[in-house]
């Protein structure tokens, strides 16, 4: 069977059965979009990733990017975004997990990508792929962070909490934040960031929706609302001051900005946890947060 220079093609006697393996690589988000956006979306939430960047990526184009797919006999196994200079994101819809496979996209995105910093993917998904690729390029992976993704439909009665304002954040309020994005970023990464890196990470959080929390005068809880979806609204970059910490503020403002997004019209609430904090997750599942999947983010090194 002839493919065109886009697709490649592997045929494999596996349990006795003709498997047929295509990697299907996409030069035009339209194509990619028409093909695969459909499958993504039905699991919105999990995707919430992949979504923003599509939808950022009409705006601004994909140069550099990397948009392909792989399908087992015809039928969508894996889509795949690589968007320099982040992770790695694949999806699978079927949830397959056969050794074959993971070893089959490693070769293929190797082949176009020989310096993937990482992965980011549902954590038995991230860890195949990780193994056969960093194989092949010579690499170690190590987790960068264990994720739980955790999704609202429905609030549960507000618990009483301490009364602080609600309010959208303002230029006014850039020192302040910024020491907080750089604090958020030391706890949550590991990494240290300039000073111009924050206020940059303040002016792109200023576009998408910055919220914080004030109490007497003095901001104690922020959050953001993430990439923009279809569907719902994903809320991200929650931080409170350590010496607030213990005081119901990031449960008021996460339930507040929550509330505020259902209320708008957003279907549900996504958010990424640390899978390893028990603390923050209690506080979102009395809210009314479900947990649907474990995730990783695994670095190539």
């Amino acid at each position: 069977k002839r493919f065109n220079w886009i697709q490649f093609s592997c045929v494999r006697n596996f349990r006795k059965e003709v498997v047929i393996m295509e990697f299907k690589k996409y030069e035009k988000l339209e194509d990619f979009m028409r093909e695969n956006f459909e499958l993504i979306l039905e699991k919105e939430w999990l995707n919430c990733l992949m979504v923003g960047n599509c939808l950022e990526g009409q705006k601004i184009g994909i140069e550099g990017w990397l948009l392909a797919k792989v399908q087992q006999n015809q039928k969508t196994e894996l889509i795949i975004l690589y968007r320099k200079p982040w992770k790695l994101i694949m999806y699978s819809p079927t949830n397959n997990l056969p050794d074959e496979l993971y070893k089959f996209v490693a070769e293929e995105v190797y082949k176009v990508e020989s310096e993937l910093l990482g992965v980011n993917a549902e954590k038995e998904i991230a860890n195949k792929f990780a193994q056969f690729y960093c194989e092949l390029s010579k690499q170690q992976y190590r987790l960068i962070k264990p994720l739980r993704i955790l999704v609202l439909e429905n609030l549960l009665p507000k618990e009483k909490v301490k009364d602080a304002l609600f309010r959208e954040a303002t230029n006014k309020d850039k020192e302040i934040l910024a020491g907080y994005i750089k604090e958020f970023a030391k706890e949550t990464f590991g990494e240290e960031k300039t000073d111009e890196e924050a206020n940059s990470k303040f002016e792109y959080y200023m576009k998408r929706g910055y919220y914080v929390l004030e109490k007497e005068g003095k901001i104690v809880s922020q959050a953001v609302i993430g990439r923009k979806l279809i569907k719902g609204k994903g809320i991200s970059g929650v931080y409170t001051a350590k010496e607030e910490r213990g005081k119901g503020y990031a449960y008021n403002l996460v339930y507040t900005l929550s509330k505020k997004c259902l209320d708008e019209g957003a279907e549900y609430c996504v958010l990424y946890t640390d899978a390893e904090n028990p603390i923050s997750n209690h506080v979102y599942e009395k809210m009314g947060y479900l947990q649907r999947v474990e995730c990783e983010e695994l670095e190539f090194i």
